[in-house]
Formats: structure tokens, sequence, C-alpha cells
């Protein structure tokens, strides 16, 4: 991984459709996000952000997780999720998150990732 400067951000911003409520992901009649698809979203702005200091075949795992759900965000209207580097331990990266939704602070907290060799990482669990 090249050299990752602490503050670099990353942003994203979507509007979340109805596969992305945590009835749909198994919560019957819960019909705004659910806590899991925020994640995804977190783990999808956090790896878009590190791919410029990515080298040869490395991608970010997931590790670390400290998060907490603020309000709730509904269907249709723009999420917008932002993700800055805190903390750099050799190719453990921390970022500090933030997702609003029409001004309203959704999710905080922080996500831990770790830079691996992907082929290596799979081939370490038979998945290369």
């Amino acid at each position: 991984m090249k050299l990752l400067p602490l503050g670099t951000r990353g942003t994203w911003q979507g509007i979340p459709g109805p596969e992305q409520t945590a009835e749909a992901l198994g919560n019957p009649g819960v019909r705004v996000i659910g806590s899991p698809a925020l994640l995804a979203l977190i783990e999808r702005c956090g790896h878009n952000t590190l791919q410029p200091f990515y080298e040869g075949e490395e991608a970010a795992v997931g590790i670390r997780f400290v998060l907490e759900h603020c309000s709730a965000a509904v269907v249709g209207d723009p999420l917008h999720l932002q993700v800055e580097v805190v903390q750099v331990e050799g190719r453990r990266v921390q970022f500090q998150v933030e997702i609003t939704q029409q001004g309203r602070l959704v999710m905080q907290g922080s996500y831990i990732c770790q830079v691996v060799d992907l082929p290596h990482f799979l081939a370490r669990y038979g998945l290369a």
C-alpha cells in the first residue's frame, strides 16, 4: 500500500432502495434502512477511498466496526456518507464515519479495515 495520509476523505451519495430496508433484510415490518445495509455502504466507501493507494492486487477487509445508529433513514431520500482516515498502523486503517440524510445524523462511529494481498488472502481460505 502506498503512503496514506491522515485526513484522507471519501464520500458516497445515493438513494437507498427498498432492498436495503430492515424488512428486506429479515426484520418484518421495519421499512427503514437496515443497519447491515448502512454497514455495506461504509465498507464500499472505505474501499473506494483506499483504492488509489492500493498496490498490486490489494483489497481491504473490515475487521472492526464501532457504530451508533442515531436515527432512521428512509427509502427514496438521498444518503450522504463520509469516511476520513484517522489512524494508519502498517496495513491497518481506521476511518471516522458519518452518514446523514436530509441534514439528520443517521449513523456515526469508526470502521477499521486491514489491507491484504487479495490472492494470498483468498488462498488462505481455499478460495483462490
